[in-house]
């Protein structure tokens, strides 16, 4: 009777070790799941905003395409102009009027500002890189329906006549009463790139 009793303690004090075991293991698992939940709950949030945000992005993809295509029949409506009608639009044109400052305001902006303006007016109108030796210039060009592809300098509106190998100064046609000297630097024309 006493072997029992001992071999049922043993077994009870066994069961109490399982028991304890079990419940530890359930703590522990109730522990991973909570941690899981929140896991899933971080990830549902994450992928809620990540939805929201490829929806703001195919909103925007949306009014890029709609914006590149007004752009698109934009450009296929601008025209050609007469040489006439190119150099009316730079005697209405005001981009001139503005002063020339170094490293702030150059023949670039001026360049850009009357190629910007002629856009807007329906007539095409490049932008022009001129390379010299150890610099560049900026003037536009209209391809024209009477006379071809016709020059300017975007800064004083005068005609020029670039080519290549020839100094810049002395491509430019000068209003009348002004005169061109030779500058300081080398304007010599090495490269003539037309962007339209």
């Amino acid at each position: 009777f006493i072997f029992s009793w001992n071999s049922a303690q043993q077994d009870l004090n066994a069961a109490r070790t399982s028991i304890s075991s079990l419940q530890a293991t359930v703590n522990s698992q109730e522990s991973e799941l909570s941690t899981t939940k929140d896991e899933l709950l971080t990830i549902k949030t994450e992928l809620e905003n990540t939805k929201n945000y490829l929806l703001n992005v195919d909103d925007e993809l949306e009014a890029t395409e709609l914006r590149l295509s007004a752009m698109q029949t934009d450009m296929l409506h601008l025209h050609n102009p007469t040489f006439e009608e190119a150099t009316s639009f730079l005697t209405e044109d005001k981009t001139d009027s503005k002063d020339y400052v170094e490293d702030s305001y150059v023949c670039s902006h001026f360049a850009h500002a009357v190629n910007i303006n002629a856009d807007s007016q329906g007539i095409r109108c490049a932008y022009v890189d001129m390379r010299y030796p150890q610099s560049a210039h900026a003037i536009i060009a209209f391809d024209t329906t009477d006379e071809g592809l016709v020059y300017f300098d975007p800064a004083t509106d005068e005609r020029v006549r670039p080519v290549v190998g020839k100094e810049y100064w002395r491509c430019i046609e000068p209003r009348p009463g002004y005169y061109y000297e030779k500058p300081s630097f080398d304007d010599t024309i090495v490269d003539i790139l037309v962007i339209w």
